[in-house]
């Protein structure tokens, strides 16, 4: 890997941890943060901060939701409890 200051080589291993990120495409993704505007990084950056907060997995099937049972499920939940019972 090329040498990179110490805060690139960061940035570059962070997104290398992801999932389909290799070192070429984290170089990548690196030289575009560094070339975005200042207010287009902190976007980025609140955005990921935003999901870490407040973005859980539904407690049911596991999506993506801010609450702890997704809209899909709430759904289904209270269709099935509008059907009649069986005897």
């Amino acid at each position: 890997m090329k040498s990179y200051a110490q805060p690139i080589k960061r940035l570059i291993d962070e997104l290398a941890k992801l999932p389909g990120i290799g070192a070429k495409t984290a170089a990548r993704l690196a030289n575009y943060i560094l070339r975005a505007t200042p207010d287009d990084v902190e976007k980025l950056a609140e955005s990921l901060v935003e999901v870490k907060r407040r973005i859980r997995l539904c407690s049911i099937c596991l999506n993506p939701t801010e609450e702890d049972v997704c809209h899909i499920c709430r759904v289904a939940l209270h269709l099935s409890s509008l059907r009649p019972t069986q005897k």
